[in-house]
């Protein structure tokens, strides 16, 4: 029982020093976010920092992950893909768009970015990390590879999401979110417009590895009146490369060691 606590506390810490700003985050919030005390949350980070889970900033104090969690997560994105397909579709979208391009993946009730490309022709500061989880009442590349799961699987999931309203156009109604839900996978593309940042919008496509089969997402991201302008042209790209990209997983001989 002890262990099961101790665990139960370790995995809460590390969600919330995962999702917090690059800048890291102090004991303060942490302990509001956890509800574990200030005493509790010391010695354990403390201990995490000798095993270079979490490092300190010695200027700001706060907290933020550590070496041996981000080789964790490399190794664990790089078994996801291990021939490397992803990455060059996510490359040729954002080559020919223009635009900050990325991949999102689906295991284990998350959805979370695996691949990202910016093209060196643009200074843009849109930015999705690799690692990032996706929020499926905000998030454009989550919610086009909710669109092609069972009934249960998107009411489990929304179920157990947090609708914070990042921005005042972010939808936090569950009947509304299943009805664009449900609307993405008629269209086979979903778009956020200003939903998880102001000014900024999104557009995300399924890539298949079988009929209407899904667990991976492409997406671009950029300024909302751009996006605006451009939507048509910019859903023709993204749904061109990825045919492709849907062609390439199923006439895959290792698709089932991927999926």
């Amino acid at each position: 029982m002890i262990t099961i606590e101790w665990m139960d506390r370790f995995v809460k810490l590390m969600d919330q020093i995962s999702d917090c700003p690059a800048a890291g985050i102090g004991i303060a919030e942490l302990s509001r976010q956890t509800l574990l005390s200030k005493g509790t949350l010391h010695r354990m980070l403390q201990s995490m920092i000798g095993y270079q889970l979490v490092v300190q900033d010695p200027e700001s104090k706060k907290y933020m992950l550590g070496p041996k969690s981000m080789a964790w997560g490399s190794s664990f994105l790089q078994n996801r893909d291990p021939v490397g397909l992803l990455a060059q579709y996510c490359k040729q979208v954002g080559e020919e768009t223009g635009l900050y391009a990325f991949i999102c993946r689906y295991q284990a009730d998350e959805i979370f970015c695996t691949h990202t490309h910016q093209p060196s022709s643009t200074g843009n500061s849109f930015f999705v990390h690799v690692g990032q989880r996706m929020p499926i009442h905000a998030a454009a590349a989550a919610q086009i590879i909710l669109a092609f799961q069972p009934d249960e699987v998107v009411n489990r999931l929304l179920d157990k999401e947090a609708p914070d309203p990042y921005t005042p156009y972010t939808l936090t109604d569950p009947d509304e979110l299943r009805n664009k839900i449900h609307e993405a996978r008629i269209e086979k593309v979903a778009y956020c417009e200003q939903e998880l940042e102001l000014g900024t919008s999104a557009l995300s496509v399924p890539i298949f590895h079988g009929k209407d089969r899904t667990s991976i997402s492409m997406s671009l991201v950029g300024e909302y009146h751009y996006f605006d302008t451009n939507k048509e042209k910019l859903i023709q790209a993204l749904q061109r490369v990825a045919d492709q990209a849907s062609d390439h997983l199923t006439s895959m001989q290792a698709l089932s060691s991927l999926f």
